[in-house]
């Protein structure tokens, strides 16, 4: 076939006769096709300018917003109520989106470091537990009376003459258990405890912000303080003991805890006089030693 085009020549092959569609979906979409655009040629008027006026200067044709539309996938409507209702052809691509994530019946998408994923499969009844903004929450078994205890992502931490203070997060649980394995400081000092409760910005350093109850061979007494102190006597000799920390998700922190060298102990309760929640756990020397030798173990119950 030999034409001109805007004074071209041309030579082209003559087209073939379109064959018969060769599955049944395919001749059902043709169909679909020739009907739509059969109804976009004859639909009202007001419709016909909306369409215009979405499509200006965008490069697509008024049709084929009125071909999205027949297709479900342009509005949705809201109801008296305030609710939105979207189509369920919409509703249906998302669905298949979602399917490069994860297809098992059941399946959630948790948030991971790099991107959207299903976590690993747990076992039956296993809870999703939350495991802290460093790391994507996973499966797990509860424990028995419905408390889940883990290990926090700090512990275990082993003081190396670096630093005097050690910052713990425990946004995710109602109670953390600290253990104490031969903790020593570079110079004579003692152990404080402060908290926070904007995520380890800034931790509570106040005169009255704490109260402490000490029990000590001493003297038994209790005071306004800026920290909670687990041990009254400046000293550089490794040290044992246990705290815990309580009531973190609802209003004041309270702490118990007992702690000492090998020849003496002091039991120390206390609580934050401000309002929770309480997001971070400070372990730090009074007067700015190192920690220089021992463990600190964390163990928590989730909230």
């Amino acid at each position: 076939m030999i034409d001109t085009l805007r004074g071209v020549l041309r030579v082209r092959k003559w087209p073939k006769k379109r064959g018969t569609p060769r599955s049944a979906l395919q001749r059902w979409w043709i169909d679909w096709f020739r009907q739509a655009n059969i109804l976009a040629k004859y639909v009202d008027g007001a419709s016909q300018a909306r369409a215009i006026a979405m499509t200006k200067g965008s490069g697509l044709y008024p049709r084929d917003v009125l071909l999205k539309a027949m297709r479900g996938r342009l509005y949705h409507f809201v109801d008296q109520d305030g609710n939105k209702w979207f189509p369920m052809a919409g509703i249906q691509d998302i669905s298949d989106t979602l399917d490069m994530l994860a297809q098992n019946i059941g399946s959630v998408l948790v948030r991971a470091v790099d991107r959207w994923r299903a976590p690993d499969p747990g076992n039956l009844n296993d809870v999703l537990t939350y495991k802290g903004i460093a790391a994507p929450p996973v499966w797990q078994a509860p424990s028995a009376g419905g408390l889940v205890t883990e290990e926090l992502a700090e512990s275990p931490i082993s003081p190396d003459n670096s630093v005097n203070f050690y910052n713990f997060d425990v946004s995710a649980y109602a109670e953390v258990q600290f253990i104490f394995q031969d903790i020593a400081t570079a110079s004579p000092d003692s152990l404080h405890v402060r908290f926070s409760i904007d995520n380890g910005v800034t931790y509570r350093s106040g005169g009255s912000d704490y109260r402490a109850l000490r029990f000590s061979p001493g003297a038994d007494h209790n005071t306004s303080r800026s920290t909670l102190e687990l041990y009254d006597t400046s000293t550089a000799a490794a040290r044992n003991g246990l705290a815990r920390v309580g009531s973190l998700r609802v209003a004041r922190a309270f702490l118990n805890g007992a702690i000492g060298p090998s020849n003496s102990v002091m039991f120390c309760s206390g609580f934050a006089r401000f309002d929770g929640p309480v997001t971070n756990v400070r372990f730090m020397s009074g007067a700015g030693s190192n920690f220089d030798a021992g463990t600190i173990f964390a163990v928590g119950y989730l909230a």
